[in-house]
């Protein structure tokens, strides 16, 4: 099912799409247009469980993107899940990351953890725990 909305008041126009798994918003005013999107999928296989979503804000006008994603996934053995950032620098239009990842490992007794950040902050680092 697809559904489309779209209200205009004077010189602002705001638009929305959605379907089952996705959705994306507009809004114009003037000589600006700011996009937010999304997305949410279940991609699990028994006996395996998967789900990943995304929810970007952007402004073609105004140089702006910023991306936040997650996934999450489980097994008999492990658990495993995952934030990150993306956002483009204002200073020299550079996509950088910022990532979070953690896997729990039960036939393990571990607990594995990493995180991602962009070259400008002063250390990256992973983490094993058992």
């Amino acid at each position: 099912m697809i559904l489309l909305l779209s209200v205009i008041f004077q010189d602002i126009t705001l638009s929305t799409e959605a379907a089952s798994e996705s959705f994306k918003t507009t809004l114009s005013y003037e000589r600006h247009v700011w996009i937010l999107e999304g997305t949410a999928k279940d991609e699990s296989r028994h006996p395996h469980a998967k789900y990943s979503s995304l929810v970007r804000l952007s402004s073609p006008t105004s140089m702006v993107d910023v991306r936040l994603t997650s996934d999450a996934a489980a097994d008999a053995e492990t658990t495993s899940g995952g934030l990150g950032i993306q956002y483009l620098t204002s200073r020299d239009r550079q996509l950088k990351t910022l990532a979070l990842k953690a896997e729990i490992n039960r036939l393990r007794n571990e607990l594995k953890l990493e995180v991602k950040l962009p070259r400008v902050m002063p250390f990256d680092f992973g983490v094993t725990s058992t």
